[in-house]
């Protein structure tokens, strides 16, 4: 009688046993599902797109990123690389998405898939303010045969060796940051990067420095995805597309970028 109560016992227990350890699983999945961090490849030395201020990670780029990983439902994690090391990542899956300001060109795009792009840009110049009378447009700064600075790697690098028949020394930057210092010091005369971030600097140096309001091209400024992952391109320009339609796109822009950058360049 005891054995056949123990049988009875043990068989009523199962359930709640097998229940207990399927709760378990469950509760892991959960867990590993709230833990899907969206990977994004930052290259934050490039205000005010995507930069370091107090130690965090700020910008138009930081912004957009932070909105995406909320509408995705995934966690944002930023991760940080040199410029160069940008596109390998995205396609070693150490990154899902490229958000810093990269243009898009043909040459990346034998890699990686862009998404619709954000905004338009172009490559512009920033001089010494002495050197405005010598320096009077962008075809003036085409034809010069002073020191240019460019951001190593990057399109404003590739259109001035491509552009400029008569620039006596390219010199390449590891950051749009150390520009101002170097144009101060006449270590180059002209330094020729995006837009926004020349418009930024010239701000910040006013009292010494001069942005040429004249863009040498039209680039337009998306992000990188693997070529791979179409379910995921769709998915981020539906929301891309909404943004636009909602005004959410404009509040983080206007926030970032001069008014007078926006209504020229929107």
């Amino acid at each position: 009688m005891f054995t056949l109560c123990k049988r009875i016992v043990i068989l009523f227990l199962i359930p709640f046993i097998l229940g207990s350890c399927a709760t378990t699983q469950d509760s892991s999945k959960v867990e590993e599902i709230k833990a899907d961090f969206l990977r994004v490849g930052v290259t934050p030395n490039y205000p005010p797109i995507i930069f370091r201020r107090n130690k965090q990670i700020v910008g138009v780029e930081a912004d957009l990123a932070r909105r995406l990983g909320k509408e995705l439902n995934r966690p944002v994690q930023f991760i940080e690389l040199s410029w160069d090391e940008q596109i390998p990542a995205l396609l070693s899956g150490r990154t899902d998405i490229i958000m810093s300001g990269m243009s898009m060109t043909q040459a990346r795009r034998v890699r990686i898939n862009f998404t619709d792009y954000y905004i338009k840009s172009g490559l512009m110049a920033m001089i010494r303010l002495e050197d405005a009378s010598r320096f009077t447009s962008a075809e003036s700064i085409l034809q010069t045969s002073s020191n240019i600075g460019v951001v190593a790697g990057t399109t404003s690098d590739v259109f001035v060796r491509m552009n400029f028949p008569n620039v006596l020394r390219i010199v390449p930057l590891t950051k749009a940051g150390d520009a101002p210092p170097l144009l101060k010091n006449r270590s180059i005369d002209v330094f020729v990067h995006d837009a926004p971030s020349i418009m930024w600097l010239a701000s910040e140096y006013e009292a010494d420095l001069l942005g040429i309001w004249e863009t040498f091209n039209e680039e337009y400024i998306a992000w990188g995805v693997r070529r791979d992952d179409r379910d995921f391109l769709m998915n981020v320009n539906s929301i891309l597309g909404k943004w636009k339609e909602d005004g959410t796109l404009n509040e983080i822009l206007f926030k970032w970028l001069p008014s007078q950058y926006l209504h020229r360049f929107m």
